[in-house]
């Protein structure tokens, strides 16, 4: 089966995941992250694709690791709870 979200949407996410996050959740959206990888790989000279491909490749990694899991998860939590305040 062909994954239609490989590597774009894995390489968005991965930026997201690294990007703020406010009382409402996670701020970039896959459209500002899409920007920033195309301006990360044309900084670095390389084609968006290679770029895209690697950071890909990072997010499936995080996907696997439940230590990075749980540091995004408490990350998260904690921009949530200001909710409350």
């Amino acid at each position: 089966m062909i994954d239609s979200r490989y590597p774009y949407t894995y390489a968005c996410d991965f930026i997201r995941t690294y990007g703020p996050v406010s009382k409402e959740g996670v701020v970039l959206s896959r459209s500002d992250a899409s920007k920033i990888r195309e301006a990360i790989s044309n900084a670095l000279g390389i084609p968006d694709e290679k770029l895209a491909i690697k950071l890909a490749a990072a997010q499936l990694a995080n996907e696997e690791d439940s230590e990075h899991l749980e540091r995004q998860m408490q990350r998260l939590m904690r921009a949530l709870s200001t909710r409350d305040q």
